[in-house]
C-alpha cells in the first residue's frame, strides 16, 4: 500500500506548501509515473507546469479571450491542468460582473468541457475542479455535475466541431502505429504524411472544434514548425487559421517530467478557410517561469516548407534578409544523406582494428565513422583503431562498392544537438586519406554526410566546413529547426549566401564569417 510508504509524508508536507495549481500538477504527475510505464508512454502521459498554463492563458487574455462568458474545451484534459486554472478565472470574471456564486457554479459547469482516454485522470480532474471551486460549493451546497468525460476526443467528438469558443490543449505526442492510424486516416487526411506524430492530429482536431473566430492555445513539442512530416498540418493551419502567436519556451530541459524537448506555446484564431501564400505571426521567447518576452514578428509559408521562427530579437532581421536567399547546399554541389549504419541492429560482421578484419581476410570491410569522431570544425582521419572503447572501427559489407560506402569528397555532422549547444551544426571535413586509404567510409545513423555530387563543387569540403560553421548560418538553422536531430529535410532548406558572390569574397581574403554576412546582405562590404 502507497500509505505505509515513508515518502508519503514528505510528499504530502511538500504539496501543503505549494499553491494549488502547483499541487494538482504534481499530484497528477505522481499518478503518471505510478502507472505502468508502457501505459504512461502510450497515453503520453506528460502535463504542463502551472507557470506554463498561467502563461498561455494570459496569452489568450490578450488575445480578447473572456473567461466570463465563453465556452472552453480541453480535448486531451489529462489531471486538469487547463480545466482547474479555467475554471479559477471564470470564477474571477463572474465573479466582477456579480455573479451568485450558485451561478457561477452552474455557469462554469455549462462552459467549460474535458475529454480524456484515462477514466482515473477523468476523476482527478473532477475533484481538481471541486477543489478550485471549494469556496462556492460550500456556500451554495450545491456541487456541479462537470464535464469531464472518458473518451477518445479523435473519434467522439463530431458533434462539437465548428461550436467551440475556446479550446485549450498539451496534446499526447508520440508515434502513431499503423492499427491505430487507419480508422482515422480518411478523417485527417489532410494533415496526415507517412507514420504522423499523435499530437499532428490532435492540432487538427482543436481547429476544427472552433466556431469562425474561436482560438486555439496549444502546448507541443516545436517539431511541427520544421518536421518533414507535418507540411500537410502547417498547410492546414495557414488554410484555416489566424496564427497570432508563437512562444518559444527557451528551458528545454525540465518542462515535462521525463521528456527533453523544445516546447512551443501557440496561438490559433479560426478563420474561414483561405489559399494564402503566406502569413505573420507575433513571435515570443517564454521562460520556464512562464514570462513572455516578445521578439517581433515573422513570415510563416504556405508551401509545407519549414516556418523560420526567430529565438531572438537578433534573428528578426536576420530571417527578413535571409529568408530572401534561394541558394541552398545544393547549388553549392552538395546533397545531404544520413549514415546507414544502425550498430545494435546490423548483423554483419564487425572488426575492433583494421588488423582484426585483415586476420580474417575480411577484404570488403570499410571504415566506420561515428559522431563521436566528429571534432568541430576539423577533419576527420579515421585511424585504423577507434579512440573509444566498445565501438568498432570496420564492418563488412560485403561489397566495397555497397549503397552505404561514401566515396566523395564529403563533410560530416553530427546528427544529434540541441539548441543548449554552443552550435547546432557540429561538422567537420573528411581527409583525403580516408578516401585513398580504404576507398571510402560508412557513416553510422548518428552521422549526417554532406557529400559532393561533382569533381568540382563550388567550394572545397574544408572551406564548406567554414561556412556551416558561420555565426549566421548556425543562427538561421537554429530558427528552422524545432527537433534535437539535424534532419536531411532542414538542412536541404537551409538558406545560404550566393555561392559565387560567397566564393569570390573568400578568394578575396575575406573571412569565412564577414564574407558571409556581406554576401547575404546583412552588412555592406568594406
Amino acid at each position: 500500500m502507497l500509505a505505509t510508504e515513508p515518502q508519503i509524508p514528505a510528499f504530502v508536507a511538500v504539496l501543503g506548501q505549494l499553491s494549488f495549481l502547483e499541487a494538482t500538477y504534481w499530484l497528477s504527475s505522481s499518478y503518471a509515473m505510478l502507472a505502468d510505464e508502457t501505459y504512461r508512454k502510450k497515453l503520453a502521459m506528460f502535463f504542463t507546469p502551472a507557470s506554463l498554463t498561467e502563461g498561455l492563458l494570459d496569452d489568450l487574455t490578450e488575445q480578447g479571450v473572456d473567461f466570463g462568458s465563453q465556452f472552453f474545451m480541453d480535448p486531451a484534459c489529462g489531471g486538469a491542468a487547463f480545466l482547474a486554472p479555467i475554471a479559477l478565472r471564470m470564477r474571477t470574471a463572474l465573479a466582477a460582473k456579480g455573479v451568485t456564486p450558485l451561478k457561477t457554479l452552474k455557469h462554469i459547469e455549462k462552459h467549460l468541457y474535458g475529454c480524456d482516454l484515462d477514466k482515473t485522470l477523468c476523476e482527478l480532474s473532477k475533484h481538481f475542479l471541486c477543489m478550485a471551486l471549494h469556496a462556492e460549493i460550500q456556500k451554495t451546497g450545491y456541487i456541479p455535475s462537470f464535464k469531464v468525460h472518458q473518451a477518445n476526443s479523435l473519434t467522439h467528438l463530431a458533434a462539437s466541431l465548428g461550436t467551440v469558443d475556446v479550446v485549450v490543449c498539451n496534446p499526447p505526442y508520440r508515434k502513431m502505429t499503423s492499427s491505430e492510424l487507419e480508422p482515422l486516416r480518411d478523417t485527417y487526411a489532410d494533415v496526415i504524411e507517412a507514420q504522423p506524430n499523435l499530437y499532428c492530429l490532435f492540432i487538427a482536431l482543436c481547429v476544427r472544434l472552433l466556431r469562425i473566430g474561436g482560438r486555439a492555445a496549444l502546448v507541443t513539442p516545436t517539431s511541427f514548425l520544421s518536421g518533414q512530416y507535418f507540411g500537410r498540418l502547417r498547410k492546414f493551419l495557414i488554410r484555416n487559421t489566424d496564427i497570432e502567436h508563437i512562444g518559444m519556451v527557451s528551458d528545454r530541459q525540465g518542462v515535462f517530467i521525463d521528456v527533453e524537448q523544445e516546447t512551443a506555446m501557440t496561438v490559433l484564431r479560426r478563420c474561414t478557410e483561405k489559399d494564402r501564400t503566406q502569413v505573420r505571426a507575433n513571435v515570443s521567447v517564454v521562460s520556464g517561469a512562464g514570462q513572455y518576452t516578445s521578439v517581433g514578428e515573422c513570415t510563416l509559408p504556405n508551401a509545407g516548407a519549414v516556418w523560420p521562427i526567430p529565438r531572438s530579437v537578433e534573428d528578426v532581421e536576420r530571417l527578413k534578409t535571409a529568408t530572401l536567399s534561394r541558394f541552398r547546399l545544393s547549388d553549392y554541389g552538395y546533397r545531404v544523406r544520413i549514415g546507414a549504419y544502425v550498430w545494435n541492429r546490423d548483423k554483419r560482421p564487425k572488426f575492433d582494428s583494421l588488423q582484426d578484419a585483415r586476420r580474417v581476410k575480411a577484404h570488403t570491410a570499410m571504415p566506420l565513422m561515428w559522431s563521436r569522431d566528429i571534432v568541430p570544425g576539423g577533419i576527420v582521419r579515421l585511424e585504423d583503431t577507434s579512440a573509444y572503447d566498445g565501438e568498432h572501427r570496420f564492418v563488412d559489407l560485403g561489397d566495397k562498392e555497397h549503397s552505404s560506402v561514401v566515396t566523395s569528397p564529403c563533410v560530416v555532422m553530427q546528427r544529434v544537438t540541441s539548441n543548449d549547444q554552443p552550435r547546432r551544426l557540429v561538422v567537420a571535413a573528411v581527409s583525403p586519406g580516408v578516401f585513398e586509404t580504404y576507398g571510402g567510409f560508412i557513416g553510422e545513423n548518428h552521422v549526417v554526410i554532406i557529400e559532393a555530387v561533382s569533381d568540382k563543387p563550388v567550394l572545397p569540403p574544408t572551406k564548406l566546413v567554414k561556412l556551416l560553421s558561420a555565426h549566421e548560418v548556425d543562427r538561421y538553422f537554429r530558427c528552422i529547426s524545432g527537433a534535437t536531430n539535424v534532419s536531411a529535410f532542414e538542412l536541404n532548406q537551409l538558406a545560404l549566401p550566393d555561392p559565387k558572390a560567397l566564393r569570390d569574397a573568400v578568394a578575396d581574403g575575406m573571412p569565412m564569417d564577414e564574407a558571409v554576412r556581406v554576401t547575404f546582405g546583412l552588412v555592406s562590404a568594406g
